[in-house]
């Protein structure tokens, strides 16, 4: 067994410095939408606010940012090196939070007894949907390309797909089940109280919920010599084996724990022994990079 699996390197390869590197013309379009995303909501918001809320002028401001903006952006961003130096490092998830800055906007001024006009709040609303939307876009085309990088000359010592274990399964089908619920009655309370945070809780729940079920779902893992890729053919993320301290193989449970906090074992990787060929080989290649658990 590998006594130092940390010194695998997941970084960029040498051939994808910036020098050597080629254009990705698709990751600069969702960079470039997701740059859009971002800036043309406050161009709008500013103008509502600051000059008018006639619907012809916000419809060419609208365009004419988003246009220039995805442009702009887009064509710096379509770089094959930036892509995968994104995917490498954690600030990459900050895409996915910084959008939802906008829901602030009606909530603080909800919460200080003011009105937005009608248009800067559903410009804001609209404006953390599209731009989660993007940067959950933007992470998954990061990560794809980082591990594709990375793996390049690394092949799989055992590769499979599967679901999380039955008893992961049962119990994120009840907490998705409870959050749906209780978003539900928050937006009917919302509406009945006509006080719009309520509201706004079904919108953050019920999405969460799809989410916690849709993580037992059936997923790719491959071990490799750099590292465990876990994922769907739509997202894959590459972590190196200094990310996990651990593993153990059940007829319950194939179990690779993550190093550091891991509430209720959230961060860990669970698939279920029952949908792979061969666990005995699973547990092998394990055992080349990680300790079997005491």
């Amino acid at each position: 067994m590998n006594s130092d699996p940390s010194t695998h390197d997941t970084s960029v390869p040498a051939d994808e410095s910036p020098e050597n590197s080629g254009r990705d013309g698709f990751f600069g379009f969702v960079v470039g939408l997701y740059a859009a995303a971002l800036v043309t909501p406050a161009v709008l918001v500013g103008v509502a606010l600051w000059a008018t809320t006639e619907p012809g002028v916000m419809f060419f401001v609208l365009l004419g940012t988003a246009v220039v903006v995805a442009g702009a952006v887009g064509r710096v961003a379509r770089r094959e090196s930036l892509a995968v130096r994104l995917g490498a490092t954690r600030w990459v998830w900050a895409a996915i939070v910084v959008p939802l800055a906008y829901v602030s906007l009606p909530l603080v001024a909800d919460l200080a007894g003011n009105t937005l006009p009608d248009p800067v709040g559903s410009v804001a609303i609209l404006a953390a949907m599209f731009g989660l939307v993007g940067g959950i876009g933007l992470v998954a085309a990061s990560h794809n390309r980082h591990a594709k990088a990375v793996l390049r000359d690394a092949p799989a010592a055992v590769e499979f797909e599967a679901r999380a274990p039955e008893r992961d399964r049962a119990r994120a089908k009840r907490a998705a089940g409870g959050l749906f619920v209780a978003g539900t009655l928050g937006f009917v309370a919302g509406i009945h109280l006509d006080l719009d945070p309520l509201r706004w809780l079904f919108q953050i729940l019920v999405p969460t919920a799809a989410g916690l079920y849709g993580a037992t779902n059936e997923r790719e893992v491959r071990v490799s010599e750099v590292g465990l890729v876990t994922g769907s053919p739509v997202h894959k993320r590459l972590r190196p084996w200094s990310a996990y301290e651990s593993y153990d193989v059940t007829e319950t449970a194939i179990v690779v724990r993550r190093a550091g906090w891991s509430p209720w074992g959230v961060r860990d990787v669970r698939r279920d022994p029952d949908d792979v060929d061969d666990p005995e080989a699973v547990a092998a290649a394990l055992d080349r990079f990680l300790p079997l658990r005491e």
